[in-house]
């Protein structure tokens, strides 16, 4: 490119009104133009008076260019764009935020679900008890359907069982995602109870009994299982009943009531198994009911008895004298006339008076925060009797001064002798 070839003064723009035929092309600012000019300036050596004419054009440029309207519309054309992208941004804000709100809904609404999986009263509804059909079809398992159903379980065939006289349960829980390797699964939304009952009658384990072999089949029924067994034995009465008439039946029986004691012992000791007798299927089929609440109280049993642990007394069993307060306050004041009332050196004409002179626990604070706070707790008269006439007594120094230890001080070891 050829220097002396580029002409920027501003003369013949000064002369004719025209616009130039490169402003049609030039940019909307002029600092890009001088900075692609500007190199060639400092490449072919022209003096700094060439380079204050090209500041003093670019500025009469800028003028004129802004006179034209190119400036200023460009300038307009970027303002509505950014406008545009504002409200595109609000937008997008709005819909994150509906996004978000949306989303905490359904996981507050799935934690309440999940709570009712456990919550008593709701938790049973979530139990299926599944049982052998060849179990089933027995005539001392005839109510187990009625009761169950009657309950809130349900109640389920399952012809998979490892034993026809086993009885086990399931829990309905709501799936979640787990990582297995790297790979993302959902957990099984059904889960197995780690408790199981094993059905047997009386003529059934007569044989084992008396081989003193009881031990070891429920043993082995429990390691397929693979959970806690419970025997339940059904029909010991019948078995041991005896008529009046001496038969060929009635000796037919291999055990007697002391070997089926003996064999129930042996079995709680050595297989850590329980034994339940039942005698008439309404039995039967309520102790399946019983198993079936227990197991789906469980879990819930067990937080509790995990939170009560963390405290160092049994908070749930300390219920003498409570004072009930429901939701709108009331009781309150019963509340804190009992609290005086159970003091040492305390009684109920004592709290009575008390209460009557502070109504509330913080009044006798700041009461006592003062320099006469004890001696005007001391002087509060107490009425001895309902009876008019009856001379009254002063609560006194000593539970004045407990009092005021009691409240005011900031040790919580300290001993109020």
């Amino acid at each position: 490119m050829n220097v002396n070839t580029i002409d920027l003064s501003c003369e013949d723009s000064n002369q004719n009104d025209s616009v130039p035929y490169w402003l049609s092309t030039m940019p909307s600012t002029v600092i890009d133009l001088e900075e692609e000019v500007e190199p060639y300036f400092s490449a072919s050596g022209i003096s700094d008076d060439s380079e204050k004419i090209s500041k003093k054009s670019g500025v009469e440029v800028e003028q004129s260019v802004s006179s034209s309207g190119v400036s200023c519309g460009s300038k307009k054309k970027r303002g509505r764009k950014n406008g545009c992208v504002d409200r595109e941004g609000k937008k997008t804000t709005a819909k994150e935020r509906q996004a978000l709100k949306k989303r905490l809904a359904e996981e507050r609404k799935a934690a309440q679900n999940a709570n009712k999986i456990f919550k008593p009263g709701e938790c049973i509804k979530h139990m299926t008890v599944e049982i052998h059909p060849v179990l089933l079809e027995t005539w001392f398992c005839a109510d187990i359907q009625r009761e169950v159903s009657a309950c809130g379980a349900r109640l389920k065939t399952s012809s998979t069982l490892c034993d026809t006289a086993l009885v086990l349960w399931n829990r309905t829980v709501l799936p979640t995602l787990t990582s297995n390797n790297g790979l993302v699964q959902l957990t099984p939304s059904k889960q197995r109870c780690s408790h199981e009952l094993y059905i047997q009658t009386a003529v059934d384990v007569e044989s084992l009994v008396a081989s003193h072999t009881l031990a070891d089949n429920v043993r082995r029924v429990k390691e397929l299982a693979g959970c806690e067994l419970t025997l339940v034995l059904f029909g010991v009465k019948e078995y041991f009943k005896t008529s009046g008439r001496k038969t060929t039946n009635s000796r037919q029986k291999l055990i007697t009531e002391i070997d089926l004691e003996k064999a129930i012992t042996d079995l709680l000791v050595s297989a850590n198994c329980d034994t339940i007798i039942v005698n008439t299927p309404n039995e039967l089929a309520l102790t399946i009911v019983q198993f079936t609440k227990a197991i789906a109280e469980e879990p819930y049993k067990k937080s509790k008895r995990a939170l009560d642990e963390q405290a160092d007394f049994y908070m749930r069993g300390d219920n003498k004298k409570c004072v009930a307060v429901d939701k709108d306050g009331n009781g309150l004041s019963r509340l804190w006339q009992q609290m005086i009332a159970i003091l040492p050196l305390s009684s109920l004409e004592t709290s009575r008076a008390l209460c009557a002179q502070y109504k509330t626990p913080l009044e006798l604070y700041e009461s006592l925060q003062t320099p006469t706070g004890v001696t005007d707790l001391a002087n509060v008269g107490v009425s001895r009797a309902a009876a008019p006439g009856s001379k009254a007594r002063r609560i006194g120094p000593e539970f004045a001064r407990k009092l005021h230890t009691l409240f005011t001080a900031e040790d919580g070891n300290i001993l109020l002798d």
